[in-house]
């Protein structure tokens, strides 16, 4: 029989094509690559309209997989980029591997953020929430210091609702020590599933957003440019109802700001938060990062 190179070619090439499936198996999808070109600009959005500093968090849940999240590891918001994107699991806010570098795993994953709980555990509780925001915005500290809620006092903030008693506020200091042991940091972060739980939980229906004591805020999203859009006029609410309070004691007899009604703020949450409000605002917000040497989207086509 005469000799073949085929047969001594074909197991070097079967293995060529194993690597290159899998190399194209962990390559991000285009539903993924989306959702990071997003989630980089919000990071860089919500800086640039001061809800965040050096502190503070955005993240998406992963398109591709329910079970997952993905977001920045521990970095200032504004200078991440794409090799900063880490997936995590949702179920113990494990990190799992960058999210465009899948051979970088375990160790190698440069520190996550502590509070990747906040994130976790509400993705974990309300499976229709698509993003998260924790910010420590400071127009809205004072109403969690006051043991004040938010209430929604203007059409684009709808989202902070009109509960009789304002926004939930969480406070680390009424928790059970069952929650929160005598012996464990009592520093307001949120640094195990435990204490996510109990964050995640004290969100209530008709607000997306839970106040924290000394802390800032967390807040729901249907996308992630909802959060940030919910983000920007928590904080821009929060300034007009202070205003208002300040007003209001200076009005003969004084009297409390109304903010919304119930009925309005529900109403105005539907009409301003549908898809092209919120992207009028998004795109404007993207032109104006996009302006910034500070910020680097290096996803973002023509950026």
């Amino acid at each position: 029989m005469l000799w073949s190179p085929c047969f001594v070619l074909s197991p070097l090439l079967l293995a060529l094509r194993f690597v290159n499936a899998q190399s194209a198996s962990s390559t991000p999808s285009s539903a993924v690559t989306t959702a990071a070109i997003d989630l980089l600009d919000a990071g860089h959005i919500l800086h640039f309209l001061d809800v965040v500093d050096a502190f503070g968090h955005i993240s998406v849940r992963n398109p591709d997989n329910a079970s997952q999240f993905i977001m920045s590891f521990a970095i200032a918001p504004a200078l991440a980029t794409s090799q900063s994107l880490v997936t995590y699991d949702i179920n113990n806010a494990t990190a799992l591997h960058l999210t465009f570098n899948t051979t970088i795993t375990g160790s190698a994953i440069p520190s996550s953020f502590l509070e990747r709980f906040i994130h976790s555990q509400i993705y974990k509780a309300f499976p229709n929430v698509t993003s998260v925001v924790h910010a420590h915005t400071t127009e809205v500290l004072p109403f969690g210091a006051a043991g004040v809620g938010l209430k929604a006092q203007m059409g684009t903030a709808g989202s902070v609702g009109a509960l009789k008693n304002g926004s939930p506020i969480f406070d680390t200091d009424a928790l059970p020590t069952s929650v929160l042991p005598e012996d464990q940091p009592h520093d307001l972060l949120i640094r195990n599933e435990m204490l996510g739980d109990a964050l995640a939980h004290t969100f209530q229906d008709g607000s997306q957003l839970v106040l924290m004591k000394g802390h800032g805020m967390a807040v729901r999203g249907a996308s992630i440019r909802d959060a940030v859009y919910r983000s920007f006029y928590a904080k821009q609410s929060a300034v007009v109802q202070a205003q208002a309070v300040l007003l209001g004691g200076l009005a003969r007899g004084g009297q409390q700001p109304m903010g919304l009604s119930v009925r309005e703020a529900m109403d105005a949450a539907v009409t301003n938060e549908g898809e092209s409000l919120i992207d009028r605002a998004w795109n404007l917000w993207v032109a104006q990062v996009g302006t910034d040497a500070l910020y680097t989207n290096d996803l973002a086509p023509g950026r």
